[in-house]
Order: structure tokens, then sequence, then C-alpha cells
């Protein structure tokens, strides 16, 4: 029995409109971020999303948490949350420009990067991937025939689209993780991975760059 999964990007924040890197700073959404997050909670309830949903899970850090609180106001569902779901630890280089940390965009080569290589505080990429994988595999297991909800971040969608796709952690990634996207992926009960829908923004009329 699978379990049905539907994983959300937060909404924008002023570190992500500046291009400075997050990790497990709390940083609160803003202006547009809550209007994203408005957007989406209009489609949520709208008969445009078929998806039942059965949980609201959410990474503990309020960009996140404040998304799906917005988002789900319409549903009588408490909201999770799970620290297993934040974003990768960036140690001593949050807070920075992402340019100043040697962070390319996603159409960047990134085949040089040390996966197993984290800054001080921080997680390396493979550090992350597994806490992200484990941390889904075991939703799934108790939420077996479910459908759940789960807001996270940017980071946290990128290493699942790895996993499904079967991509190494330090491949090109040709596409952007937008603010608010949807992204529809099962597990079954064998931890058998399943992509659906990707990358889907049925609720707004703008392209926005991606942040993290």
């Amino acid at each position: 029995m699978s379990t049905s999964i539907c994983l959300i990007r937060h909404g924008e924040t002023a570190w992500n409109a500046v291009r400075r890197l997050q990790g497990w700073q709390d940083i609160e959404l803003n202006k547009t971020g809550r209007e994203q997050a408005r957007a989406l909670q209009s489609y949520l309830s709208s008969s445009a999303f078929q998806m039942p949903v059965d949980a609201v899970i959410s990474s503990d850090l309020q960009r996140a948490s404040e998304t799906a609180a917005i988002a789900c106001k319409h549903w009588d569902i408490a909201i999770q949350q799970l620290k297993g779901l934040r974003e990768r630890g960036f140690g001593t280089l949050e807070g920075q420009a992402w340019d100043a940390a040697g962070r390319h965009g996603p159409d960047q080569p990134d085949d040089t990067v040390d996966i197993d290589y984290a800054v001080e505080g921080g997680e390396s990429l493979r550090q992350f991937q597994t806490r992200v994988l484990e941390c889904f595999e075991t939703l799934a297991q108790e939420n077996p025939g479910k459908n759940l909800l789960v807001f996270a971040h940017g980071g946290v969608i990128d290493m699942v689209w790895r996993k499904l796709n079967q991509q190494a952690l330090n491949a090109k990634r040709a596409h952007a993780i937008l603010n608010t996207s949807l992204n529809f992926f099962s597990i079954d009960a064998a931890l058998k991975w399943n992509s659906t829908l990707w990358g889907q923004l049925p609720h707004l009329n703008t392209t926005l760059d991606e942040q993290r």
C-alpha cells in the first residue's frame, strides 16, 4: 500500500529575495511569501485540487510552518512539525550571500562538489539527503495508504527529486525549485519511490527565481 505525498516549498522570505543562505535560520515569510501562501490556500480549497488530505506535516522552521498554517486554514487538521524536514544546515555560512558562499544556480555544473564535505556546524550533502529520505520513509511507514501534504524547503525537494530520478548529489540540475510549488510522489510498502507530477504552480501566474 502506497503513501501519496504532495511536497510543497515554503513561500518567499526576505532572505530568499536577496539570495542569502538560510539553512536552519528561522526566517519568517515576507509579504510576497504570505501572498503566495494565500494563493495556495485558495487553490487547495477549490475543486481543482483533487487529492484528499489525511495529514498535514511541516518542517519546524517557521517559513514552512507558517506557509502550511495559511495554506491549510480551511481544513480542521493539526499540523505536525518535524525537524527532519528542515533545510540543509549550512553552519557558519548561514546568512551569507549565495555567491560569497560559493553556491551556484540550478543551471550550473556542480560535479566538483565533495558530497561528504560539511562546513563547520553544517551538514554534508550526503548527511542531508540521508536525513531527508529517512524522514519521508518513516512517514510512509507510519501512514500506509494515506495522502500527506508536506511543507518543506528547496533543498529538501532537491534531495527527493534526486532520489526519484536517480541523480547523483553533485549532478547538474536544470530546473528551478519555486516558492510554493507542488511536487507529487509516492512511497510504497517496499519503500519504492515513484514520481507523478513535479514543479506545479497552478495557483500563481508569475515565475519566481529559485531561492533557498
